[in-house]
């Protein structure tokens, strides 16, 4: 099911900050906060994570066998009419994996961008931690 959101070019892009974070929100798997301030939105989502099949040991312990949880936080700001996700690992660190710029017609079909958003934040994922599998 397509669903298209043809004000995305006649609306505010703060406005449109906030319909892409509700809708990310609502339908990427593992969502589970959501924080909204003036200019962006943040949306917390967990990723699982285990060491390859080859890579295991059984003596070694649940390190080396468990599946372990990652927080990302997706922050989508705006500026110069155009939508910015930044890609930060919520730990000691926050550590930025990457950001990605597009244009606000992307956003008039939010099924469209929520694939687009969410296979750059695969792809950025895989190439940071290329040593793991994850689960998405």
């Amino acid at each position: 099911m397509n669903i298209y959101s043809g004000y995305a070019q006649s609306t505010p892009p703060n406005q449109v900050v906030n319909m892409i974070g509700k809708y990310l929100f609502r339908h990427l798997i593992g969502a589970f906060k959501q924080v909204r301030t003036a200019n962006s939105y943040d949306v917390y989502v967990t990723l699982l994570y285990q060491l390859p099949w080859g890579m295991r040991k059984p003596g070694l312990g649940k390190e080396y066998n468990d599946v372990h949880e990652m927080t990302l936080d997706l922050s989508i700001t705006t500026y110069q009419n155009k939508i910015r996700v930044n890609i930060i690992e919520c730990d000691n660190n926050n550590r930025v994996l990457g950001y990605d710029v597009f244009p606000l017609e992307l956003f008039n079909n939010l099924e469209k961008a929520k694939s687009r958003i969410f296979n750059r934040v695969c792809e950025r994922i895989t190439n940071a931690y290329s040593e793991y599998d994850f689960l998405f």
